[in-house]
């Protein structure tokens, strides 16, 4: 039974082991609509696996996720971990999770306009031309629209992760899901992506955000969640985690970010 007023993100006491090294350790997280959650934290601290574990990429231990008010249904699996209870439940749900990852993931062997309809059109059962102004739309909002019949190859890799955001968005996702979304850019083209995350803030999307970028993550975010060894150290607005974090580990990585501040609004090099 879906939830009245629910959020669109509500995670509980998610597990996740690898080989006997518990790299999540009960996590506990809920944003609500127009939140912008980033996840900071050093490397291996789980941020990834999180991201991965909420869309089911890696099967937790254990754990509740609940998606704009539904319950993933989940059962023991007999190799280790939750499995689906319903598979086609959980390809709904997915849905509603828009994932952009690190490495673009585009298919190369097909144009923009059409690695952007193909979910819409093969999953949602959207109409071919329905699809492909929708596409469009979104390609503008990211500023791509003269790409729309290029091949990925012949985009930078700004313009692919910009295509990468604008796929997901054909899928009118409860909650944008963004898993490190700059760390495989050269820096001159890092500016140009996180213009369109924070245009995506200002509109009021939800989203979960795994981040290297400090400044950004102060600027644009509601929440900031540092994680720290598999667990939630320390939650809270960006002007606590930054300016008066209360734990030792929390004061040591945020340490020279307090006063930072990322890229003009306006910045797209």
């Amino acid at each position: 039974m879906v939830e009245r007023n629910h959020p669109a993100l509500k995670i509980e006491n998610l597990h996740k082991s690898f080989a006997g090294l518990e790299v999540l350790r009960g996590v506990s997280l809920e944003a609500r609509r127009g939140d912008v959650i980033s996840v900071i934290g050093s490397s291996g601290s789980g941020k990834s696996t999180l991201l991965r574990c909420i869309n089911l990429l890696e099967r937790p231990d254990q754990g509740r996720i609940t998606i704009d008010g539904e319950e993933l249904r989940l059962k023991p699996s007999r190799k280790g971990g939750l499995q689906p209870v319903d598979r086609r439940q959980l390809e709904r749900l997915r849905t509603g999770l828009g994932m952009v990852f690190q490495s673009f993931n585009l298919w190369a062997h097909r144009t923009v306009i059409e690695n952007l309809i193909e979910a819409p059109v093969h999953v949602q059962g959207v109409a071919r031309r329905e699809a492909i102004e929708k596409a469009e739309a979104m390609l503008a909002k990211v500023g791509l629209s003269e790409k729309r019949d290029a091949y990925p190859a012949f985009l930078s890799g700004g313009q692919q992760q910009r295509a990468a955001i604008a796929r997901a968005l054909c899928m009118d996702p409860a909650v944008m899901l963004f898993d490190e979304p700059t760390s495989a850019l050269d820096p001159e083209l890092v500016g140009e992506v996180l213009k369109v995350i924070r245009d995506l803030a200002e509109e009021g999307r939800t989203m979960l955000l795994v981040t290297h970028e400090m400044a950004f993550a102060r600027d644009v975010s509601s929440q900031v969640i540092f994680l720290d060894k598999g667990e939630i150290a320390e939650q809270g607005s960006p002007q606590q985690i930054f300016d008066a974090p209360q734990t030792e580990r929390a004061r040591a990585f945020t340490s020279g970010f307090a006063r930072a501040s990322s890229p003009p609004k306006d910045q797209v090099p």
